[in-house]
């Protein structure tokens, strides 16, 4: 062979990792994520008139000179990285590529295929394209698709040539679609683009792997796994759907087989397979089953299974995934009369009743699907768990998650409560769109049902929050898509969060199913956290909303120098809620904090984690009457002054520890009235233990002390206390005479020990000498002036900023 030849080969990618190939000997898959793809912009329309999508493969072909591609990825990182666009999360670049999202956006891929996939049938796998496509191979049209959840697939075994040439011979050539604009046409088949913390730039691409698969005569096209737990052991049960190739019907034998790396457990059964759509059933009884556990109940064990499918001793088919054996019911909230709640809150794992220590999943790592990677999902997902996370909800506005987003919580013992992507909206209701919405919900759920971490599915986030909604039928539609949903799984669907909103007890829902705690948040400065939360009296808290100012050095990544400080309006842009971060900083350090920029931003962070600490400890206190709660939100997907507890860059803020703390298993806790007291004035606290571990502890010594602003102890005591497993309980109340000045603070710790004198958990509260209802006064000046401003500049962000606006 001659040089041109080696640089021809390495051109084409051949002995390159260009993508990835196994051959198990029996499924051959060949994977083709990577950069061997092209893209290029055509006007609506014109790729076809053109003649586009006929191109074969050559070696300067009419492709040639496109955009280098990734997939999975997006069509924005993608021209970013062709220098076409500025980057779109520096500054307001967002705007600036909004002119992406009006055109046609092709992408071609070039391949041969392996020698093992000879004689073979053929299928051509996308696992996810947002939002609609079409897609030709060889100049054959394959079909088209919509919905960006689903994964779709064509037999292809008659057009794939086997020849193998120099330059690659077989072409996929894909037409990704202008996204659609109007959110009402498209619910639950694309997450939302539009809200208080996005700009209106539609996401879209190929934000998934494009695979090829190869079989002999069928094809195991998805399964089912569901568990009955009875003590130690386990039946499991098996769906598995197939098709078949062949004409004739095919006599064929099926095993299944669990293993634990020591031992198998295995069930072999006969299937006769007709020519396309089959399925076949099976069971496995498993003794002293390893069952899979969230991480602080037990251990996240993970079966190897593998599924084959066999014409005598030929293997045909053969599926390798691990699996975790585990068993999700409901149960009802103690406390709540059937004219409050009429529907089961708490999750009860493996026959265990447990309390959500939760967060909201604030979409992926990026908005921009090609910025996204398994390092980073692990990176935020060890980090949710070493916070003390024990349950991660994707909410509706944005979509369900990866496969390998749902691996790591299967690994990490993470549990996944998955929303689908209806938000905030009044949707369509004619049959067309219920019919392809239905289709698009059962391709997610069999996309995701299998993974242990799945605790929970849900159809709407806020879709009963407004007189329209009580007027559209999106009650229909989200009772619609929960028959789906429990066709397809015996995992807990619930129609919406919040429930119990007025709207939705026009509906007929019942007063205290469920609530969003965020008004304290939007109405910043109106009332205080400790006169707030303990009236949200509700079975179960999806969401509760404090937020704060990223660090310094990621904020510099992002907003531009000349507009760090005094601001510019590139927060506003970036989702700051500059006058609530504000107020929030006056209720909890008796000042705004706005002197510089170092200062105010350490005092959002720390604002931040005041607010959660209390009312997170508040809720945790409530339980088992309460089963949960989940701050908003854990990560957010584009760098905004928002929420987020770790920040788009990875940056840790001072809120992540708070939440760390207030969500240890076993928590002491101090719950107290209010977090101003004047000089001699009485300050009474209760001294709570909350443990989350089915575990009892006897002898545990509790201590608490009291420090003034210098650091000085001036109060303390220790007491012994048995805490019971899986509970809550107030141990002692504590009356304290405060000391000091009016402006300054002092200091609440409190620890565990066991018998030994190590330390199980301890805690810390930091409260104010100060005039209680005078700060209130003064807090709601700030909340009228945040409206006054409103008011005169609009709900935009402008209001933050006004000096930047030209009003010449």
């Amino acid at each position: 062979m001659d040089i041109v030849d080696i640089s021809r080969r390495l051109e084409d990618g051949e002995g390159c990792a260009q993508n990835s190939s196994s051959n198990n000997e029996i499924r051959i898959e060949k994977d083709f994520s990577g950069y061997q793809w092209f893209m290029e912009r055509m006007r609506v329309g014109q790729g076809v008139a053109e003649g586009i999508h006929l191109l074969p493969n050559e070696l300067s072909g009419n492709d040639f000179s496109w955009n280098i591609a990734h997939v999975p990825g997006d069509v924005y990182t993608d021209l970013y990285n062709a220098g076409e666009i500025d980057d779109p999360i520096f500054g307001r670049n967002m705007g600036r590529a909004k002119w992406v999202q009006d055109y046609e956006w092709w992408y071609t891929y070039s391949f041969n295929v392996p020698e093992q996939m000879d004689d073979k049938d053929i299928t051509l796998i996308f696992e996810g394209v947002d939002y609609s496509c079409d897609v030709w191979l060889n100049s054959t049209h394959l079909g088209r698709h919509e919905g960006m959840m689903s994964s779709f697939k064509f037999t292809v075994t008659d057009l794939i040539h086997h020849n193998r040439p120099l330059v690659p011979e077989n072409k996929i050539i894909i037409k990704l679609d202008p996204p659609p604009k109007n959110q009402k046409n498209f619910a639950g088949m694309k997450h939302n683009f539009a809200g208080d913390y996005l700009t209106g730039l539609i996401p879209f691409g190929i934000w998934k792997p494009v695979k090829l698969i190869a079989t002999k005569n069928v094809r195991m096209d998805n399964y089912r796994i569901e568990t009955q737990v009875s003590g130690n052991d386990a039946a499991v049960n098996f769906e598995v759907d197939i098709t078949g190739f062949k004409k004739a019907t095919q006599n064929l034998m099926a095993r299944i087989s669990l293993s634990d790396g020591e031992k198998s457990h295995t069930c072999e059964t006969a299937v006769h397979i007709e020519q396309g759509s089959n399925q076949f059933t099976a069971q496995i009884n498993v003794k002293d089953a390893k069952l899979w556990w969230p991480y602080d109940l037990g251990d996240s064990f993970l079966y190897d299974l593998d599924i084959t499918v066999f014409d005598g001793d030929l293997p045909l088919d053969n599926i390798k995934e691990k699996a975790g054996l585990r068993e999700v019911t409901m149960q009802m909230n103690p406390g709540f009369t059937n004219d409050e709640s009429e529907l089961p809150w708490t999750f009860v794992i493996n026959g265990k009743p447990l309390f959500l220590r939760a967060a909201c999943w604030g979409g992926q790592p990026s908005f921009f699907y090609g910025r996204n990677s398994d390092e980073k999902y692990r990176f935020y997902l060890e980090n949710a768990k070493t916070s003390n996370i024990n349950s991660l909800r994707i909410f509706g506005w944005h979509p369900a998650e990866t496969q390998d987003f749902y691996h790591i919580c299967d690994e990490l013992g993470i549990m996944v409560w998955t929303n689908f992507s209806f938000a905030t909206q009044v949707f369509r209701d004619d049959q067309a769109y219920i019919d392809k919405v239905c289709e698009e919900i059962a391709g997610t759920v069999k996309n995701i049902r299998n993974h242990p971490s799945t605790i929970m599915w849900m159809g709407g986030e806020e879709v009963y929050y407004s007189e329209a909604h009580v007027e559209s039928n999106n009650k229909k539609l989200m009772e619609t898509i929960g028959k789906v949903t429990r066709s397809l799984t015996n995992v807990p669907y619930a129609d919406a969060s919040p429930l119990s909103t007025t709207e939705g007890v026009k509906l007929g829902y019942k007063t205290k199913e469920s609530a969003h705690a965020n008004s304290h948040y939007y109405a910043a400065g109106a009332i205080f956290m400790e006169d707030y939360y303990p009236h949200l009296d509700f079975c179960i808290i999806p969401e509760l909303t404090a937020a704060s100012s990223p660090n310094v050095s990621s904020l510099k990544k992002f907003i531009p120098e000349n507009e760090l400080w005094p601001m510019g309006p590139s927060w506003g842009y970036h989702a700051a809620d500059v006058h609530v971060l504000r107020n929030l900083n006056y209720e909890v350090f008796g000042d705004t904090c706005m002197d510089s920029l170092e200062h105010f931003v350490d005092a959002t962070q720390i604002a931040q984690g005041t607010v959660f600490q209390f009312a997170l400890e508040h809720y945790r206190r409530c339980k088992p009457r309460v089963s949960g709660v989940a701050l908003c939100h854990y990560i957010t997907n584009w760098p905004i002054i928002k929420w987020d507890i770790i920040d788009y860059y990875g940056e840790y803020k001072k809120s992540y520890e708070y939440v760390k703390r207030c969500y240890q298993p076993l928590l002491p806790s101090m719950k107290y009235a209010k977090r101003r007291y004047l000089p001699s004035e009485n300050f009474e606290f209760g001294l709570w233990v909350v443990n989350d571990h089915y575990a009892a502890l006897r002898g545990v010594l509790y201590s608490y002390e009291i420090l003034n602003q210098d650091g000085h102890i001036v109060s303390s005591d220790r007491f012994l206390v048995d805490i019971g497993e899986n509970s809550s309980a107030e141990f002692k109340k504590i009356n304290w005479v405060v000391e000091g000045k009016i402006g300054e603070s002092f200091n609440v710790r409190l620890s565990l020990k066991n018998a030994s004198g190590d330390i199980l958990s301890n805690n810390e509260y930091r409260l104010l000498i100060a005039d209680q209802e005078k700060a209130k006064e003064e807090a709601m000046q700030l909340y009228l002036n945040m409206h006054a401003a409103k008011d005169k500049y609009g709900r935009g962000y402008y209001r933050y900023t006004p000096n930047w606006i030209d009003i010449t």
